[in-house]
């Protein structure tokens, strides 16, 4: 990068406003996704910028920051001992998975360790792009213009509140376009701007810009002059108050019980239903509907009685083998603003607490929980929830057959359920999707990513109701291809059934907008806007399984897909006992024992430094500084490394080649910069000037002579040498 000359001083305070506005991009999409460790990115942005400072060449820099990215990784997603081989062998396989996932377009199924990749790739590529606008171009209003327009946007359309970040933006923003703007100012007149002219022209600017702030921060708020905008757009793109063109009866957003007859168009609702505080972002589930009558769907065949449930007693979980040993307990608390027939619960869901007063029901059948006090119904204002996160192996996953169903003991013909009169089109293309794979759950995948690689569209109010005979599933798949979340869910329950895969359709609520409440604690906001149907397939050896095929939602939140191996894996073994004797046994133990002490030295090292990250940051930052202070003082420790490892060796031609031009080396860092136009005879000329004497100009005679007169056999050498340390040990710097 070729900048032009900035003062250190200004260059690390325009640094700073920088690092300044790059955090306010990460601080919303730290608020409005699943994403922590923003201190993570933070330090790297920092590094970066540090880097920049000390003007590091980019063969020192960049292996830094991959092994950082490396640390980063681990730091996150892994709780091996760092740098051994387990967490080399488990991030390579990680990474080289998604190459596969990335080249079949499951951008979906991208893991979490790559996401990160990208994302600290983005990151990188950010910060160069700073660095040329604000070294190079010195100009940076166009990423000041961007950062306004993205947080503009945000704290307009989404939950993210923008309040303080817009007054950090103006003042930082414009104290840098300021800063930038003298030193383009400095740099068009040829001259170098010292710290008494810098602050001359600077502290007015920072008295304008902080002052005026502060003033308008502080001023009475008028309110806005013109109406909100927001709900003219929003009816405009969802169609509210202009109809859906077809007729039909409009319906507003939320659940409703009755679900027999789908389709129509719907007008938004955002009436607050209930608002959750939750650590991440869930789906909330109500109830589960097991027949479809070609129009929509019934419950059918619920014969067991309710089960009586006290609060706070464990409950029990159909997919409990699929959670592992160390998933981590979640706390919900649920404040009700509008009553539901039934509660809401999220995935995963281990303990219901409520008031002592009541009994809690719960119809396994179809999923729903309600509540009695005195035989009679009655509802909550309020209700807390444990939960455990669900995870799933993917290679246990893909290992599943439809042969699996036979070992399980459970009868699935209500979830294979199907009309008579379903268009035989609807089962050929299921088959069709599902027939190119051999695992249960890739056949379920492959119905699920159908609808987004087939020119599905997702509509709130062109949405057509089927007449007379006509299946909603197939009007839906062959005719229109446009819907919701119905109709989306329901073709893919009734996809998966004509496959042979029990499936069931569930009804609750999307997630919801995350808001910081009083207490400064994120809660999840949901209106009748998130209401929300999805799938449910029976996994063999996991049971019921959640999916989401609607276009524009994202799969349900808190199922993280375990790509290690299986350590129960029968192979494994097998393999190490074909090998074993061909290893001798006493070397084997030792080699062992070594193993188990460097690695337990390494998980020690690691859970120490997890358990006390500000450790491994500030050893990291002092390995870093003594680095660069050895780095910046080489002028004066190298001089004297090579005279006392030269004079070990034998004096001759190919020795002194290689003095010479470390010297020549040595001459740039003291300050002789050598032009393109110079020949060596003219540069030895201005070192002998400076230095006095002929010594720069007898070595480079001695030189010359022998690389281009072959002048290389003489016992001249030893001499030159004394006269080159000489000369090199005066250009210490």
């Amino acid at each position: 990068m070729n900048e032009g000359r900035t003062d250190m001083r200004v260059l690390i305070l325009m640094y700073i406003l920088a690092f300044l506005l790059l955090w306010e991009w990460l601080l919303p999409v730290v608020k409005l996704t699943d994403t922590d460790y923003i201190a993570v990115f933070l330090y790297f942005i920092a590094i970066s910028f540090l880097f920049g400072l000390l003007k590091m060449r980019w063969w020192y820099s960049v292996p830094l920051k991959i092994i950082y990215l490396f640390w980063s990784l681990h730091y996150m997603f892994f709780k091996t001992a760092i740098f051994s081989k387990e967490t080399v062998v488990l991030l390579s396989k990680d990474l080289y998975s998604n190459v596969g996932i990335i080249a079949a377009w499951y951008w979906g199924d991208i893991t979490n360790p790559f996401r990160t990749v990208l994302f600290f790739v983005l990151l990188w590529m950010t910060i160069y792009l700073i660095r040329h606008w604000i070294e190079v171009r010195k100009s940076i209003l166009l990423f000041y213009v961007m950062t306004v327009v993205f947080i503009a946007v945000l704290d307009t359309f989404s939950s993210y509140s923008a309040d303080g970040a817009i007054f950090r933006i103006m003042v930082s923003g414009l104290l840098l376009i300021g800063l930038l703007t003298i030193s383009r100012i400095s740099e068009r007149h040829g001259r170098k701007m010292g710290t008494g002219m810098f602050a001359t022209f600077s502290v007015p600017l920072l008295i304008a810009v902080i002052g005026s702030s502060a003033f308008a921060n502080f001023m009475p708020d008028r309110g806005p002059a013109w109406p909100d905008p927001v709900p003219f757009l929003k009816s405009v793109v969802q169609g509210e108050g202009i109809g859906n063109g077809s007729g039909s009866l409009v319906s507003k957003s939320g659940y409703d019980t009755d679900d027999s007859r789908l389709g129509g168009a719907f007008a938004q609702d955002n009436t607050v239903v209930f608002r959750a505080a939750v650590p991440r972002r869930q789906y909330w589930k109500i109830e589960t509907k097991n027949t479809y009558t070609s129009k929509g769907w019934i419950q059918q065949s619920v014969e067991s009685m309710p089960v009586n449930i006290i609060p706070g007693t464990l409950l029990a979980n159909e997919s409990a083998d699929a959670q592992l040993e160390d998933s981590q307990v979640l706390s919900a608390v649920i404040n009700m603003n509008e009553q539901l027939p039934y509660l809401v619960y999220p995935y995963g869901t281990t303990k219901i607490h409520t008031r002592t007063d009541v009994v809690l029901q719960n119809q396994v059948e179809t999923g729903q929980f309600w509540v009695m006090k005195d035989g009679e119904n009655t509802e909550l204002d309020s209700f807390g929830i444990d939960l455990v996160e669900q995870r799933y192996s993917l290679k246990a996953l893909r290992e599943t057959s439809m042969d699996d169903y036979a070992l399980e003991s459970m009868d699935f013909s209500e979830f294979l359920q199907l009309p008579e009169q379903l268009p035989d089109r609807v089962r050929e293309l299921a088959l069709d999707i599902t027939g190119k794979q051999e695992s249960v759950y890739e056949k379920v995948k492959s119905v699920e990513r159908y609808f987004a690689r087939n020119g599905f569209v997702y509509d709130q109010q062109n949405v057509a109701v089927p007449r007379g005979n006509e299946d909603y599933v197939d009007q839906f798949l062959f005719d229109t291809k446009r819907g919701y979340c119905d109709n989306f869910s329901t073709s893919m329950v009734v996809m998966l059934r004509a496959s042979d895969i029990p499936a069931r359709w569930v009804k609750g609520f999307a997630p919801g907008e995350a808001k910081q409440n009083s207490r400064g604690r994120t809660e999840y906001v949901v209106t009748n806007n998130e209401a929300h149907s999805w799938v449910e397939a029976y996994i063999p050896g996991f049971g019921w399984m959640p999916f989401e095929p609607t276009i524009g939602f994202s799969n349900m939140t808190g199922i993280e897909y375990d790509l290690e191996l299986d350590v129960s894996d029968p192979e494994a073994p097998e393999m190490e006992e074909r090998e074993e004797p061909e290893v001798d046994r006493a070397e084997t133990a030792a080699k062992k024992e070594e193993e188990q002490s460097i690695a337990a030295f390494f998980n020690k090292t690691g859970d120490f430094l997890r358990e006390n990250a500000w450790v491994g940051f500030s050893s990291g930052a002092l390995l870093l500084f003594i680095s660069w202070i050895v780095y910046k003082h080489r002028g004066k420790w190298i001089p004297k490394l090579l005279t006392s490892m030269y004079r070990k060796r034998k004096a001759d031609w190919e020795l002194y080649t290689k003095q010479y031009k470390s010297l020549l080396k040595q001459l740039d860092r003291f300050g002789f910069k050598r032009k393109e136009s110079m020949t060596l005879s003219e540069y030895a000329k201005t070192v002998d000037e400076y230095f006095g004497g002929r010594k720069m100009g007898l070595l480079t005679e001695a030189y010359e002579r022998g690389l281009y007169g072959g002048y290389t056999k003489h016992d001249e050498w030893a001499s030159l040498q004394e006269i080159w340390e000489d000369l090199i040990n005066r250009a210490t710097c």
